[in-house]
């Protein structure tokens, strides 16, 4: 709810600057030629990109949208800000001004904003879609760590308290990305850790005393493949 609310206020101070600059312009300027129409066509247009720019961040804040370090939405701004001078000097101008000046100016602007806003938007899609396989790798490292803490947890034995210990903290300063390298390792992780709670739940703890080692190594071994594949 305070969502739409938020996004109907933004939209009411959009409409009225862009109604407040129709009437700027409308009221200052008489004799409208070819130039002022596409000065304010291309006006219209930077703004409209704007908002398109401010809706698109908007719809995902968890990953910024830059462009050698200047925010998108900072960058249309900028756009804005030089197509509304730009603008105003062809508007001022329109008489002595040709159209393809005018037309030829502001296209460049348009251009090479859109085409910093393409870039920036596929930097962040590529950074999000790398922070979401991270985060993934890291639920599945932290899932893995859960089972065997309550395995701990369930434990009395001494002995099997301390190699399910020892196999939790391998699984938990164990490398979160993963690789098709390592997919053979972490194949058998799985199975070896559904056997072992397969053999805790028997009761079977000498089996489990020696299934901890033998996943410890798992991912010992995985964890130093994954390093020097980077």
């Amino acid at each position: 709810m305070m969502k739409k609310k938020n996004s109907l206020m933004l939209g009411i101070v959009y409409l009225t600057i862009f109604l407040i600059y129709n009437l700027f312009v409308f009221l200052i300027f008489k004799g409208f030629n070819a130039v002022f129409w596409v000065s304010y066509a291309f006006m219209a247009a930077a703004y409209l990109l704007h908002i398109v720019c401010v809706l698109s961040i908007a719809k995902n804040l968890s990953v910024r949208a830059v462009f050698f370090g200047i925010p998108l939405g900072a960058f249309s701004v900028y756009f804005v800000a030089a197509e509304f001078f730009a603008s105003m000097v062809f508007m001022i101008f329109r008489r002595q001004a040709g159209v393809k000046a005018a037309v030829f100016v502001q296209a460049i602007l348009l251009c090479v904003f859109i085409v910093i806003a393409v870039i920036s938007i596929m930097a962040r899609d590529a950074v999000q879609h790398v922070d979401s396989k991270i985060k993934e790798n890291v639920s599945f490292i932290k899932g893995i760590n859960v089972d065997v803490e309550m395995l701990l947890q369930r434990s009395s034995d001494a002995e099997v308290k301390g190699a399910l210990r020892k196999l939790s903290e391998t699984i938990k300063y164990s490398d979160p990305m993963s690789s098709s390298a390592v997919a053979t390792q972490e194949q058998m992780i799985m199975q070896y850790l559904t056997e072992l709670r397969v053999k805790f739940d028997a009761g079977d703890m000498a089996a489990v005393k020696e299934l901890c080692p033998k996943i410890e190594l798992l991912f010992v071994e995985r964890n130093t493949k994954l390093m020097v594949s980077k």
